[in-house]
């Protein structure tokens, strides 16, 4: 048994994620609908919290006796590569 409450919280920030990879792919250069400092914040404060909550959905597994949950690790690491991505490929179509 695993604990995996948190998960949706993964599955949010990975949407989010998602939504400003396809926005920066289908910008055009005259409607500017998000910038550079928008996208490195989102992809700072995403992987940090999922980071975080990696850490608590631990501490709390340790706590109750349960396992760890896999697929919210992951989830965590889609997260940090859709962090990763989107900079690059904003500074990449500019």
């Amino acid at each position: 048994m695993s604990f995996d409450y948190l998960r949706p919280v993964f599955i949010i920030f990975i949407v989010v994620l998602l939504i400003f990879l396809l926005v920066v792919i289908l910008q055009n250069g005259e409607l500017k609908l998000i910038n550079g400092f928008s996208v490195i914040c989102v992809s700072i404060i995403c992987s940090l919290v999922s980071a975080i909550n990696l850490w608590q959905i631990g501490i709390i597994a340790d706590e109750l006796g349960l396992g760890g949950d896999p697929v919210s690790f992951y989830m965590f690491l889609a997260i940090a590569g859709l962090s990763i991505l989107n900079p690059i490929i904003y500074t990449l179509r500019k």
